[in-house]
């Protein structure tokens, strides 16, 4: 069974016009779809199996999911505002991509892949790496292990987990030829709702790219975005896995939630 998990705020008709409609033909013998909520809200019934966390917060939530789930399932976190997921691969099909990438993992020993986050062809010049490239938490496959990664912050979750997985796994799996298309920022509900508003989303990127930064200076960097006068995380793709970066991990767990 492959337990699809679909975090949500405030804002089921956006799921149901969106996310859900994408998943219309799963097949109901390999996958169950939970629908995650910070609180119990009536118009999410009958979209799924509901789940309620009595958490707020993108990052505590995803780290939820990983903890419901035992040990070895298989799980694919999906947000809940995915316009489309498209491939330049010729008769993509969404079902099928499902199973190849819990294959994939299987064959890279790994309990964590993601996806392009770039609709550019130019960029998809491989059907998959393993070195640390950003995959976003829009779409991202996970195998539960012992121990999961524990993630309690929202804004840069999905960085933060990228670099995690990679210490973890020694290696991160992104699909170079799959993205998903969403909308930034500019949605009611959701992680935006979780802040209060918009600035204080932006206040919270700049002070945690600074944090990641500081815990994570060979595999990470902070930068401004002038464009959308945001601040951003950089990956550095050319990081080895190396020793050191299990104290690195061992130092974040013990001192960076508190």
């Amino acid at each position: 069974m492959i337990n699809i998990c679909i975090p949500s705020l405030n804002r089921p008709e956006l799921l149901k016009q969106t996310t859900l409609k994408l998943l219309i033909d799963l097949p109901t013998d390999d996958f169950k779809i939970y629908i995650f909520l910070s609180e119990a809200d009536s118009r999410y019934d009958g979209l799924g199996t509901i789940v309620v966390t009595n958490i707020k917060g993108i990052g505590k939530t995803r780290t939820f999911i990983r903890n419901y789930f035992s040990v070895g399932e298989k799980i694919i976190q999906l947000d809940d505002d995915l316009k489309s997921i498209k491939s330049k691969r010729e008769n993509f099909n969404l079902i099928n991509f499902f199973y190849e990438a819990f294959e994939t993992m299987g064959k890279e020993d790994v309990k964590f892949c993601g996806c392009s986050p770039y609709s550019n062809e130019f960029f998809m010049n491989s059907i998959y790496t393993t070195n640390l490239k950003y995959t976003g938490g829009h779409l991202i496959f996970e195998i539960i292990r012992e121990n999961p990664i524990n993630v309690v912050i929202d804004h840069f979750e999905d960085y933060l987990a990228n670099i995690l997985y990679f210490i973890k796994d020694k290696k991160l799996l992104r699909f170079n030829d799959v993205y998903v298309e969403t909308k930034y920022y500019n949605q009611e509900g959701g992680i935006v709702e979780s802040y209060g508003s918009l600035k204080k989303r932006k206040e919270a990127a700049e002070q945690l790219s600074i944090k990641i930064e500081e815990y994570f200076p060979t595999l990470a960097t902070g930068y401004k975005k002038k464009k959308f006068d945001v601040v951003n995380i950089r990956l550095k793709y050319r990081s080895k896995w190396t020793e050191d970066l299990i104290q690195l991990e061992n130092n974040y767990n013990e001192n960076f939630n508190t």
